[in-house]
């Protein structure tokens, strides 16, 4: 079975560096209370029963990677570790940094660690080439009812998914025939044209080709108050939270830059088709916006536009990233900088604490992966009514750490300075904030 062009993209990366574990990540919960161990297995196993992409390996023919998608009913092994607090976190951390062989089985790890009698983690290492954002939170869920149902000794009440994700795949690879795709790459085309390199103007080092500089990540809660002042602000002008952080950080790098054309990337849930909104499996895409911010506009108005280019790349969001990159750099020459080298992202993590059964559940923040995939990332955590994070990601070999702290910094005085005085000009909230 034929795998989607992210996923070739994704296997690809892997065979030129087999060692590579960028796109390893981690879902942990930490269940507290008196656990059934074998509700939680039989949980664990139904969910990898009901989604075929958790179940799907990558052997190769001739060269060209396949979908090898295992039966259910197989079961899954969750090793059961005795461990204290100091060692779960390097723990963790040592099985995200170690590598998946993509043919050799799903890339998908478990384990259940005992930190005390009540007190467990739930440990989930996989690889992005398997799930996205949007799958966690579909993991999340169901893994709340089953584990209350098997714990219960109830009837599992979950309807099966509409669709699996090499349905995706099939409609995906069927829509994007050559036309369709030259098309979308003509709107790209003068979409980017002369498009600035705009984190050389931020950067404290220039861009280096097949750098392997590591990334590192700076991350900080948003005062409550704060939070609270700009969903009021969202509110106000009738904006979703998305757009409203999204202006923030374009009006931070157009003060800092001293530009007004702005680039940036932002992910898209690639689920345009109603039947794949419940189906774990790597969807997401990734698209470039360029806006046009005069200094002199206040942020409402600002956001206004970023609306509207948000809406017009979302419009043309088919094509997969890797292909605008690889157009891009056939035009603009080897060696050139990158298309967009800086990324936003929003993710609603849910309000913390939930309950599985009788279990109390929330994220187990132990262990943390500073994944750069772009130079620069913000990715704003919408955790609860009064509770955001923000995690600023950055490559050590663009960026000092204090180049980082005042990004981050700029930041949140640029949502300070536009909650007390949304229409003041940009330039006075950047001078403001930095």
């Amino acid at each position: 079975m034929n795998v989607s062009p992210a996923q070739h993209r994704l296997w690809f990366l892997q065979q030129l560096d087999p060692g590579a574990t960028e796109y390893n990540g981690c879902v942990a919960y930490e269940l507290r209370g008196a656990l059934d161990r074998r509700a939680l297995r039989l949980a664990v196993s139904d969910l990898v029963d009901r989604h075929e992409a958790l179940r799907t390996s990558f052997p190769a023919q001739r060269g060209v990677p396949r979908m090898d998608i295992a039966p259910p009913g197989g079961g899954v092994d969750i090793p059961v570790v005795d461990i204290s607090d100091a060692e779960a976190a390097l723990f963790v951390e040592e099985r995200i940094s170690t590598p998946f062989e993509l043919a050799a089985g799903p890339p998908i790890r478990i384990w259940l660690l005992c930190l005390d009698r009540d007190r467990h983690v739930l440990v989930i290492v996989v690889h992005h080439i398997l799930i996205d954002a949007w799958s966690i939170e579909i993991m999340a869920e169901e893994l709340k009812v089953l584990y209350t149902a098997h714990s219960s000794g109830t009837p599992v009440r979950l309807p099966a998914p509409e669709a699996q994700y090499s349905d995706f795949a099939a409609w995906q690879r069927a829509t994007l025939t050559r036309e369709h795709v030259e098309r979308e790459l003509s709107f790209w085309r003068e979409r980017l044209d002369g498009a600035p390199a705009l984190l050389d103007l931020i950067a404290d080092r220039p861009h280096q080709v097949d750098s392997s500089a590591a990334g590192e990540e700076l991350l900080r809660p948003i005062p409550p108050d704060l939070v609270e002042q700009v969903r009021s602000l969202a509110a106000r002008y009738r904006r979703t939270m998305f757009v409203t952080a999204l202006t923030a950080l374009t009006a931070l790098l157009s003060h800092v830059s001293g530009t007004d054309d702005i680039v940036l990337t932002v992910p898209v849930s690639g689920r345009s088709r109603a039947e794949f909104q419940s189906t774990v499996g790597f969807f997401v895409n990734t698209v470039p916006l360029r806006m046009d911010i005069p200094r002199g506009l206040p942020f409402d108005r600002i956001a206004e536009r970023v609306s509207a280019a948000t809406f017009d790349a979302m419009e043309h969001s088919s094509v997969p990233f890797d292909v605008l990159v690889s157009e891009s750099r056939d035009r603009r020459g080897e060696g050139s900088t990158p298309l967009a080298d800086i990324a936003f992202q929003l993710l609603h993590t849910g309000a913390g604490r939930t309950r599985w059964g009788g279990l109390e559940v929330a994220e187990w923040g132990g262990a943390r992966q500073a994944v750069t995939r772009f130079a620069l990332e913000l990715h704003v955590l919408d955790r609860a009514p009064r509770a955001m994070d923000q995690a600023l990601c950055y490559r050590t070999d663009r960026l000092l750490p204090g180049t980082a702290r005042r990004l981050l910094d700029g930041y949140e005085g640029v949502l300070w300075a536009a909650a007390a005085d949304p229409g003041a000009p940009l330039s006075e909230l950047g001078s403001r904030a930095w």
